[in-house]
């Protein structure tokens, strides 16, 4: 996994998040976020209210079991406010899943989510993302598209979102400077 270098950022009522990769400890808090989701949101992130909570707190605190890379965005130190996840495919492509707690949502985080995860796919020389759907998330595709050049199909009932990665991707050899470990990126108000 690449270490993310550190930036700030401007988003309007984000003050004091920061997003930093999944580290060991961070289960039951993802749990925590992830019970907290309403019977909608749940439908709209599994295609079903029926999820089992805890089954899938565990697969999204260990990104490593399937080679793939996890964030997590904090407000303060301790409040865990959203959890994203990247998850590349054999043909080059990813699969992209992100979710944010109903209050902090509209305040830029599933975007800067999205965001690291497109770079990160870059570094691993990944070619497209593509989350799957439901047509009733306005708020899934909206951040989908404002997120450059996207293609669309339909079948199933699903809305899938392919979005090109670029094709030079920023190569980085030991992190920012040097750095081994990963840096959070903190968006601030």
């Amino acid at each position: 996994m690449t270490p993310f270098c550190g930036e700030s950022r401007q988003l309007a009522g984000a003050a004091g998040v920061r997003i930093r990769e999944i580290v060991a400890g961070d289960e039951d808090r993802i749990a925590e976020l992830l019970d907290g989701l309403d019977a909608t949101s749940r439908r709209r992130r599994w295609f079903t209210g029926a999820v089992d909570v805890r089954r899938a707190a565990d697969w999204a605190a260990h990104p490593e079991r399937c080679s793939a890379l996890g964030l997590v965005a904090f407000a303060g130190e301790e409040e865990l406010v959203g959890h994203a996840v990247l998850v590349a495919l054999a043909d080059g492509r990813a699969e992209v899943a992100f979710e944010v707690a109903a209050p902090w949502r509209h305040h830029g985080i599933a975007g800067t989510l999205l965001r690291r995860l497109i770079e990160e796919a870059a570094v691993r020389g990944l070619h497209e993302v593509h989350a799957e759907v439901l047509p009733d998330n306005a708020d899934m595709l909206a951040v989908l598209r404002e997120h450059g050049p996207h293609t669309e199909s339909r079948a199933g009932g699903v809305v899938t979102v392919s979005l090109r990665v670029a094709d030079e991707p920023r190569r980085r050899s030991g992190g920012c400077g040097g750095a081994t470990a990963p840096r959070p990126t903190a968006v601030t108000e």
